[in-house]
């Protein structure tokens, strides 16, 4: 049975639920002004900037060192689906890796038998009782749904035997990879390759346990998921300026506003909020402190999301009594 999407993709989008398909090449250009903007084409010869020396440079990134008793959590935000543009990362985020006895991931995506997942995820996206993609939609976001399919060479027929949910992470999986993003070059899949028979990985989380959550989402909740990403669809490249400018310059409070500013903002999202972000945001902390109270020292890679915020995982760490330093 065709998913379109490979268990290896699905971990990553868990964290793109809110987070809009992206473009493939990002310039960042400055005017006279000084002022610092992102585009989908090349800057004036003068006006180009390397992302990567310049972070390298500056004293704020998306990592985070805390910091108690004998244990030490080095908290990379993750962007999922990478290119490779993105790298070399930053010296401090390589070295705080070197550093480290252990990799911490949300799930272990190199180390998943492909086959009992794939029969998991099928029995968990795809209807089961005889009923239908298009029975749950509106007329309007059927009609949405054929457009973008067709744009996308995807056969809404296979599209309409599976769940809005996953219908939201097909199809952007399926942009990401036209516009030349691969999980391969995402943040969690390169500190894995790295770590491969060098270092501890121990799993948060696990694909799994993650395929569960959507089990307790509403049919309602679903169908919004998967129109809130057919707006998006629309606003790639916005929304991918804003993610990177904020990642770029370790801006937690501009990443939890995309989170706000988007699906988040409806009030019927309250509850895919609590059991998405929340509840796992709560879950993760405390696994991470019974961790550092073992001693060692941690690197830690999740979804960029799951660090912002006063109930970020940043945060609840702070109100545990760590020394917290952004790197």
């Amino acid at each position: 049975m065709n998913l379109l999407i490979n268990t290896r993709s699905f971990v990553l989008l868990l964290g793109l639920l809110f987070i809009a398909p992206v473009q493939a090449k990002v310039f960042k250009c400055t005017d006279d002004a000084g002022i610092v903007s992102f585009q989908d084409r090349p800057c004036a010869a003068a006006e180009l900037v390397s992302v990567d020396s310049e972070l390298d440079n500056k004293a704020r990134h998306f990592l985070w060192q805390a910091s108690a008793g004998r244990g030490t959590l080095f908290l990379l935000g993750s962007i999922h689906f990478g290119t490779p543009q993105m790298y070399p990362l930053p010296k401090v985020m390589t070295s705080s890796f070197n550093k480290s006895d252990t990799l911490v991931v949300e799930a272990d995506i190199g180390n998943v038998d492909q086959i009992q997942l794939a029969q998991l995820l099928a029995s968990k996206a795809m209807y089961q009782d005889g009923l239908s993609l298009r029975q749950h939609l509106s007329a309007e976001t059927w009609q949405k749904l054929e457009q973008v399919a067709e744009s996308m060479g995807v056969s809404v027929e296979l599209l309409n035997m599976q769940k809005p949910w996953f219908v939201s992470m097909t199809l952007t999986a399926l942009a990401l990879k036209q516009l030349g993003f691969s999980e391969d070059k995402g943040i969690d899949a390169h500190f894995l390759s790295l770590a491969k028979g060098k270092k501890k990985v121990v799993e948060l989380e696990g694909i799994a346990w993650q395929l569960s959550l959507f089990d307790q989402l509403t049919s309602a909740e679903q169908v919004m998921m998967l129109e809130e990403s057919l707006r998006e669809l629309d606003e790639g490249k916005a929304f991918f300026d804003k993610m990177l400018r904020f990642w770029s310059a370790g801006n937690a409070a501009g990443i939890q506003s995309m989170f706000d500013e988007g699906l988040l903002a409806e009030d019927s999202g309250d509850h895919l909020n609590q059991l998405v972000m929340l509840d796992r945001n709560k879950t993760m902390a405390e696994k991470l402190h019974v961790l550092a109270e073992q001693g060692g020292q941690y690197f830690v890679v999740v979804g960029a999301g799951h660090l912002s915020g006063e109930e970020g995982i940043v945060a609840r760490l702070k109100r545990l009594g760590y020394q917290i330093n952004q790197l």
